[in-house]
């Protein structure tokens, strides 16, 4: 095989990786290769159209990694990844938040200096001026009648394209009518809009990092054979793939990797550890009449609210349409209906953290994946998840809902108080699919740092991590814009760092 040689390797050509591989080539002349495990996107309608965006992890364009079943609830949902170009911004459902200034905050407490709010917003400002971004107002009585029970619930209309606080108001999608603003749509098509310094390699699998004298990681070895860069490797794969590329390479806990054999190139215990997501559930209502379904997007509008009052942002998201989510209610044994509505909601700061292990030393097998819901000491997610199924049932019980509810289907009229409400939750409880932390990003002093606020891999030259593994906390929305905005930083940083 020919090895190729490149300044700058990217790994991984999704959220982050591909708007860093493009932004770092169009600001300077640095040969950059940005590679993806997947195929392209271009001419993929599946792909292309975000409705379908359901079918891309059952299909070839994805895959699932299993979790390790909870001793008490549910262990039957899997962590879905994409593998096509654009990652998970190719089959996510497009819902663009920008997080509030005080999660940005949090991160500074941290340990990462230098992302702070001011700083931050400066890049997503850059984003957002070059992807498009739509507000998405459904139509029909029951849009506004959800709306009006908000409003009788005591919470305003908020516009999501400002900064806001609690209250009710409609989607902002990366999205162009029903196309997806995907970082492949917007940074890497068409192929010949590309700068002459990007090579974007496809169906290009990464094993393990290659490394030369000094601990210095000098390439990658591909399913194309060794790709050598020059100046450095940055890991862009997620916050799965990312941690076990490392792991596979050498770098990670000591322990485990010599218990699967593995040279210990750079011993760093958190690498895997500090997984973050915003697990998720729902409560679901049988109607006593047909919902038409919106052609777009069938959701019809975001409540953000606190459950403590002294919360300083809204600590639950809830997304409210006329569609029941049964994903794992019905698993569970809870009944359905002909026609219906939910609440789906998230703990928008979850506390508890799971982890993610090698299983095997063949790289080309799946993680051991524990998110470890609950398991926060002090109590704090699950009061939050309660709150959310109260908020829900206070809003489906206001004055604008009368002649709209049937019945609640889930958790149901029976399950009461907070003991109950939270074995239906532990029953039910999914990911909210965004998975981060798992890489984070901190002070050396931090015993489970893994990579500095330059994003540089701690004892390691040549190699820096830029996707939503570097999380130090979770950010309170919907990740993808962040994960965005990781890689826009990301290609300032090693710009500055080439000058």
């Amino acid at each position: 095989m020919e090895t190729l040689e490149f300044d700058i390797v990217v790994v991984g050509g999704g959220g982050a990786g591909a708007v860093l591989a493009r932004t770092l080539a169009d600001q300077t002349s640095a040969s950059v290769a940005l590679l993806e495990i997947g195929p392209s996107d271009a001419g993929r309608e599946e792909v292309l159209d975000f409705r379908r965006y359901r079918e891309i992890p059952a299909g070839p364009l994805g895959t699932r990694i299993p979790i390790v079943p909870p001793e008490r609830g549910n262990g039957r949902f899997s962590y879905p990844i994409s593998r096509v170009l654009g990652g998970s911004t190719s089959q996510n459902t497009c819902i663009w938040f920008r997080p509030p200034a005080t999660d940005f905050d949090d991160w500074v407490a941290a340990g990462a200096s230098g992302w702070d709010a001011e700083t931050i917003f400066r890049h997503f400002e850059a984003l957002e001026a070059k992807i498009r971004i739509e507000t998405h107002a459904t139509h029909g009585d029951f849009r506004r009648v959800l709306f009006d029970a908000a409003e009788q619930s005591g919470f305003p209309r908020v516009d999501f394209s400002r900064p806001f606080d609690a209250g009710m108001g409609e989607y902002r999608m990366s999205k162009s009518g029903a196309h997806r603003q995907s970082t492949s749509v917007v940074f890497l098509q068409p192929p010949s809009s590309l700068p002459a310094n990007l090579t974007v390699l496809t169906e290009t699998a990464v094993t393990r990092l290659v490394f030369g004298a000094d601990n210095r990681v000098v390439g990658v070895e591909t399913s194309r054979g060794i790709i050598r860069a020059r100046r450095e490797v940055v890991l862009s794969a997620g916050a799965l793939e990312t941690p076990k590329l490392l792991m596979h390479s050498g770098i990670g806990e000591a322990a485990q990797l010599q218990q699967f054999g593995i040279e210990v190139r750079q011993d760093l215990p958190g690498v895997g550890r500090h997984l973050l997501d915003h697990p998720a559930a729902c409560v679901n209502i049988a109607a006593t009449r047909s919902l038409p379904e919106d052609d777009l997007w069938n959701y019809a509008g975001v409540l953000f609210e606190r459950v403590e009052p002294d919360a300083p942002w809204p600590d639950i998201e809830i997304q409210l349409g006329p569609e029941l989510f049964e994903q794992q209610t019905a698993p569970a044994g809870y009944p359905s209906a002909p026609f219906g509505f939910a609440a789906y909601f998230t703990v928008n700061r979850a506390k508890s953290e799971g982890s993610v292990r090698l299983a095997s030393p063949d790289p080309s097998q799946h993680l051991t994946v524990d998110p470890a819901y609950f398991s926060d000491p002090d109590g704090y997610d699950m009061r939050i998840m309660v709150g959310g199924v109260k908020a829900a049932r206070r809003l489906f019980a206001t004055p604008a809902m009368a002649g709209w509810v049937r019945e609640e289907l889930a958790p149901g009229a029976d399950c009461r108080g907070d003991e109950a409400i939270a074995d239906f939750i532990r029953e039910t409880v999914t990911t909210g699919y965004h998975p981060g932390g798992t890489c984070k990003m901190g002070d050396a002093s931090d015993p489970l740092a893994v990579v500095d606020p330059e994003l540089r891999v701690l004892g390691v030259q040549g190699l820096r991590v830029a996707d939503a593994s570097i999380m130090p906390t979770m950010v309170s929305v919907n990740i993808a814009p962040t994960c965005m905005m990781i890689g826009h930083r990301a290609a300032a940083l090693i710009a500055r760092s080439l000058a």
